[in-house]
């Protein structure tokens, strides 16, 4: 596939932002960036403050947009308050007593005298209430990037290049479904947790397909493997083949993922797409993608869990989307994920669940269930 001008160009300013964003990104130094930032934040070097953070970053090999997000502590309305208090503080440490403020002070000292007093004091002061925030600010820094870390390690990740080469996929499609695309791959963990339950597929069957993002992954990261993919919207269908309109080993059909011709493959999947048909028609659409694939192969359905956490919330934001006419669906009636193990186990699958989704959607859940090997 080739790549345009515009695209190159897009695809230098992504690897430029992740070097800016992951340079000296350890959660330690980035506490400490942030610490740096927040001192010069507070400092009286007003039009200053940004080439000095950038300067001091890199000196000191710090973070740049880091030490940048530290400054903002001056940003209002805690200007006034950071103005007066480094005063305050300045004055007290050097002279012993609080600054007057009132106007009969003031308007004994001689403009210069009153400017160079001011500076000084507010200099004095940014080291020590700067440094004091500092020390709040980028301990909270590191914490919380830590506690980020840890958990974005719990799942497996889209690499670099894959987002890059979907991303120039996804200048082909219109605004709407290109911005989509964009932030689904970017917020949404099931394309990366699918792609690692299913390595080593050869023949996948992708009923409810939606604009074809993961097929794009797939033949991207498994190029010799073949992927059928099946959707009822006519829009999401024109979409799915523009997005792989050049990758041979995908096929897109438009029709009723509940009636297509499934073989017998050694995957399928099912993403957010049972929910939008009655319990009794989930069950039996379950069972015969069950008889369908080849022994040792794998389902893997993503659906939400109604009776986790958030359930309610990600349903109410579903049957939204089917009011807009985002999705199709005859409504949203969500089957509990127990019922759907059960009936999966009772046919002799090995099945495994795992939360599979953020935020708002952090009541999804992924069930992978591995058929026994004839």
């Amino acid at each position: 596939m080739s790549t345009s001008p515009k695209k190159g160009f897009r695809r230098r300013l992504r690897h430029w932002w992740r070097q800016v964003k992951n340079e000296q990104a350890t959660p330690r130094r980035l506490g400490l960036a942030v610490a740096v930032g927040v001192v010069l934040g507070c400092s009286p070097f007003w039009g200053l403050q940004m080439i000095l953070a950038v300067s001091l970053a890199w000196l000191f090999r710090l973070n740049k947009l880091a030490v940048l997000l530290g400054t903002q502590v001056s940003t209002p309305p805690f200007t006034p308050l950071l103005i007066v208090g480094t005063a305050q503080v300045g004055e007290l440490l050097l002279r012993g007593r609080w600054l007057p403020l009132g106007l009969a002070e003031v308007r004994a000292l001689h403009a210069s005298d009153l400017f160079a007093n001011l500076f000084f004091d507010m200099l004095l002061g940014s080291l020590v209430l700067g440094g004091a925030l500092g020390l709040v600010f980028g301990a909270a820094t590191s914490a919380l990037v830590r506690r980020h870390r840890e958990r974005k390690r719990t799942g497996p990740e889209l690499s670099d290049d894959e987002v890059d080469a979907l991303a120039d996929r996804l200048d082909r499609l219109p605004g709407q479904f290109r911005s989509y695309g964009s932030w689904k791959v970017k917020l949404d963990p099931v394309y990366p947790m699918a792609l690692a339950r299913l390595d080593g597929a050869r023949q996948v069957v992708d009923l409810g397909a939606g604009m074809g993002l993961f097929e794009a992954l797939f033949a991207a990261r498994n190029p010799s493997a073949k992927i059928r993919a099946v959707e009822w919207d006519e829009r999401k269908v024109a979409m799915a083949r523009m997005l792989v309109a050049d990758l041979p080993g995908v096929a897109i059909e438009q029709g009723d993922a509940r009636a297509a011709e499934l073989g017998t493959p050694d995957a399928i999947v099912l993403f957010d797409v049972l929910h939008y048909i009655a319990p009794a028609e989930q069950r039996r659409w379950l069972e015969r993608c069950a008889d369908a694939l080849a022994p040792g192969g794998v389902l893997v359905v993503r659906e939400l869990d109604s009776t986790a956490s958030k359930g309610n919330l990600a349903e109410r934001l579903d049957r939204w989307a089917v009011r807009w006419g985002w999705n199709r669906g005859a409504g949203v009636q969500a089957w509990p994920i127990e019922e759907m193990t059960a009936l999966l186990r009772d046919r002799g699958f090995t099945v495994e669940v795992k939360q599979a989704g953020k935020g708002i959607f952090s009541a999804n859940a992924m069930v992978t269930a591995r058929k026994a090997a004839a």
